[in-house]
């Protein structure tokens, strides 16, 4: 299964504002474009955020997402479909090959030496960097998205027939552990800067998303109301009963281990000593999508989906 970012197709618009509360959770619309937009993806750092999504729909925000800005100074006639901030660095992704990065210096196109469509990026403090795509394309950066290398895999210790996967979505640890995820449940996991790559998990249901904190608890998410879980820093996983089959997109965790997932006419919520996710019945959640999700202050979180909006998530 192949994602536009991953809901390119889902249509459905929203009204911005407040939504009746449902399961003690409400969504309130802090940025509502158009009908055509569409936002594949959030990032985070402190007060600062960045969000990107359909061409030229690129925002950074200063106030940890009450307001956002349109960036203006770059354009790119592609999909923007995953985004990291770290340090004084920006990286976004997506359609193509295209990669943007941003520093002191402003915004530029960097060429990464490939043309595939890529789905996610993410980086650590000390500036290795990882972006994953379509048909088995990893690549790795050791300058904070200067240059980049692929990675040289061998699919057929993932499948019998040996080919090349869609990756999508990466997670990369202060140690320079790297996670990935991708169809058939794909989990592959490398320590030694993506020369080695162990396979920790296969099965049957594409993954979407992943997220590993810095103490090695993570989810990964993905179609068919799939919900992994480790607690070793990837190293395992194990599943978690969601309740659902809808297909899960996003997932962000807080550091009181509270966890918030986004779907297809889904949204769930969770914490790390549950064995079970709960559906949240708020909003538009049951007529539309939301894919890339936050972690807030005060139990609140940001997601962001259709028509261009960005919603706060707060529990009530």
């Amino acid at each position: 299964m192949l994602l536009a970012g991953a809901m390119m197709f889902a249509g459905g618009g929203a009204s911005a504002g407040s939504a009746p509360a449902g399961g003690g959770y409400s969504l309130e619309a802090v940025r509502q474009g158009t009908t055509h937009e569409a936002i594949y993806c959030l990032a985070s750092q402190g007060s600062e955020q960045i969000a990107a999504g359909v061409p030229n729909l690129l925002f950074t925000s200063k106030d940890q997402g009450a307001t956002w800005d349109r960036v203006t100074d770059i354009q790119s006639d592609r999909a923007l479909l995953g985004c990291v901030l770290k340090g004084p660095v920006a990286i976004v992704v997506g359609q193509m090959g295209v990669v943007l990065r941003h520093d002191a210096d402003g915004w530029a196109h960097v060429d990464p030496g490939t043309d595939a469509r890529l789905f996610s990026v993410d980086m650590n403090d000390s500036g290795r960097a990882i972006a994953v795509g379509a048909f088995g394309t990893i690549l790795i950066s050791d300058d904070a998205g200067k240059t980049w290398r692929k990675a040289e895999m061998d699919w057929s210790r993932t499948n019998d027939q040996g080919f090349e996967p869609h990756v999508y979505a990466a997670s990369i640890d202060a140690d320079g552990t790297m996670t990935v995820v991708g169809e058939f449940a794909m989990i592959l996991r490398s320590t030694d800067g993506g020369a080695n790559w162990d396979v920790v998990n296969i099965g049957e249901a594409s993954l979407f998303d992943i997220r590993i904190d810095a103490h090695g608890v993570g989810y990964a998410v993905g179609q068919k109301g799939a919900v992994l879980r480790t607690r070793d820093n990837g190293l395992t996983w194990s599943p978690v009963e969601s309740g659902t089959e809808a297909n899960l997109l996003g997932i962000a965790r807080d550091g009181k281990g509270r966890i918030l997932v986004t779907g297809i006419r889904t949204m769930l919520q969770g914490t790390d000593d549950s064995g079970r996710m709960t559906a949240i019945d708020a909003g538009d959640v049951a007529t539309t999508w939301y894919q890339p999700a936050l972690a807030g202050q005060g139990g609140s979180w940001l997601v962001a989906g259709h028509t261009g909006r960005i919603v706060s998530v707060k529990h009530d």
